[in-house]
Parts: C-alpha cells; structure tokens; sequence
C-alpha cells in the first residue's frame, strides 16, 4: 500500500511538472509569433540572469516549504546583507574622487564581503528558526515580524541612503563566463541544484518531507524535528546571502528597500511550480519550472510592450489559478 502511495505521488509530481513545460513552451510560442527577438539566445540568457536571484531565494524557501515552514522575511535579509555588503565594499574601496581605497585589503575585499553576508545570512536564518522551532507561533507569524526588524535594520545603518559599488566585485553579477554565461545564471543553477540533491538523495531530505507530510509522526519515529527544521532555515539564510551578493553586484548599488519584492515574488514562483504550502510535497525541479514560468510571463509581456500594471495583473492571475487548479 505504500509503495502505491509513493508511486501515485510520483506520477502527481511528474504530471503537474509537464503541465508546467507545456505552459512555458506556449508562452514562448505565442511570444516568438508576436515579436521573433523572444526566442534569441541572447534574450533567453537575459531572462534566466533576470530571474536569477529570485531563483535562488525560491530555491531556499522551496525546500522550507516542503518541512511545512515558510519565510516571510528573506526580502528584508536580502536587503539587510545587500546594504551591508555594499557599505564594507564602498567604504573599502573608496569612493571616485573622495577617500583612496585601503591599498592592503583591496584583493580582500571581495573575501571580505562574502564573509560578512555569509555571516549575516546564517545569523538571520538562526534567528528565525530559533525562535520558530522553540515556540507555538505559525513560521508565518514569527517571520512576519522579522521581515519588519530586518528592513527596520537595514533602514537604521544606512540612514536611507544609497551604497555604490566598485571594484571586482560586480564580477559576481556582471561577469559571463567565456563572455557568454553569466555568473549570476550558474549560481542560480548551482543552488537548484544543492537542493534538488537535498531533497532527493540525502536522508536530510526525506526528513524535511516527513516533516512536512505529519509532523507528529515524524518526531514519533526519531527525527529530531526542530534541529532538521532550525538547519533548513539556515540554509534559507544562506541563499539569501548568495541572493544579496549577485543582486548588489548586478544592480552596482544598495538600499534599504533592494529586497523588498523577492518575497512575495519567490512564493508566488514555488505555488505555481506546485510546492504545497501545508508541507511535505515538492521538488528542486518545480521550484526552477515555476521561477522560470513567471520570468518567461514577464519578459513575453514586456516584449509584446503589455503595460506594467497588466504584467502584475497577470502574473497574480497566474498564482491563482495555479493554487485553485491545485485545490480542485
């Protein structure tokens, strides 16, 4: 009987998978019949380093949803660790025609704020899930109000002004590989890809889906639940710093507000891959199929010249249909 279970969660899976290739194949058709420029290479590549750094935040919140948690607040961690980065690499570096650069630490620089988001980032995700795994607050609740603290945060140090950024370290967001592949798309790739191994081949990952499918009986049969659940928050924070570092590179500066629509962006993108949002059902590969739907919705409207507010509109219309699809 179980492995009928199993068996007809895999089919669910692989089924709602393809209706999502199917949509994604149409939606580039029509956009190739209207405007031909869609379907170049050079527009492709510009769309997947568009959605790159929503893809990695929504890889992140993906495999949280799978445990049956969420992550209100990576909007304001992005924000937070992209102001912070900026600060360490402006005030380093030394601003055109204002203080020169600290000469010793300029090949630093770049180690330097990796570090410093890194840290931030885990700090962030240890934060949130301390206090999630440890009281009987919704995560939805206890990360609301961090999304407030971090913002309020990244508000305070900066005083609401604008961090530029020079040096290398745009590389990060700029930089192509072979002058073809941007950095920023093998990053995105590279965490789809940390999660998709996660959640299929690591015992860690069939906890996360015990977890998410009933938690009481997960922690009846041994999972230490609240340390598998504290980690996947910190694997949040992670990629969240990893977001923050090729978003401020990318952009060439930072502010307070420079996260603040990932968040709703990211969770839209995984309920339109088909990730639950009560828990235990989901994929790496959904979570990459419904980024990358969204991302070919808004480029094929802004190709075909849609205005702005019919794109939101779309895209909304879109995650609505794809829940009540789901429900029915």
């Amino acid at each position: 009987m179980d492995n009928n279970l199993i068996t007809d969660k895999l089919k669910s899976y692989y089924s709602e998978d393809l209706v999502l290739v199917v949509f994604i194949f149409l939606i580039g058709a029509v956009a190739t019949i209207i405007n031909p420029r869609f379907l170049s290479v050079r527009n492709l590549m510009n769309i997947l380093q568009q959605i790159s750094v929503l893809g990695i935040i929504a890889s992140g919140v993906g495999m949280l949803l799978v445990a049956g948690e969420i992550d209100i607040s990576v909007g304001s961690q992005v924000s937070l660790i992209g102001v912070i980065v900026a600060m360490i690499v402006q005030n380093l570096y030394g601003l055109p025609g204002g203080n020169p650069p600290v000469e010793a630490l300029t090949p630093f620089i770049p180690v330097i704020a990796i570090l410093a988001a890194v840290l931030i980032g885990v700090l962030c995700g240890l934060t949130n899930g301390l206090i999630v795994t440890n009281t009987n607050a919704p995560s939805f609740i206890i990360t609301l109000g961090f999304r407030a603290v971090y913002k309020g945060i990244a508000l305070l140090i900066t005083g609401g002004a604008s961090f530029m950024m020079f040096g290398k370290f745009q590389t990060f967001g700029r930089g192509r590989l072979f002058n073809y592949i941007p950095f920023s798309v093998l990053f995105f790739l590279g965490a789809i890809a940390l999660v998709y191994v996660i959640l299929k081949y690591t015992r860690y990952g069939r906890f996360l889906y015990a977890i998410g499918g009933n938690e009481e009986a997960a922690f009846v049969s041994g999972i230490k639940v609240k340390l598998v659940t504290l980690r996947a928050f910190v694997v949040v924070g992670l990629l969240n710093a990893l977001a923050a570092i090729i978003l401020v590179s990318r952009v060439g500066s930072a502010l307070a507000n420079i996260g603040d629509a990932f968040a709703l962006d990211a969770l839209a993108a995984i309920i339109v891959g088909g990730v639950s949002l009560y828990g235990g059902k989901g994929s790496a590969a959904s979570v990459f199929l419904g980024v990358v739907l969204i991302g070919l919705l808004s480029n094929a409207l802004v190709i075909m010249n849609v205005n702005p507010f019919i794109r939101n509109i779309a895209i909304g219309a879109v995650t609505i249909i794809a829940v009540v699809s789901r429900e029915y």
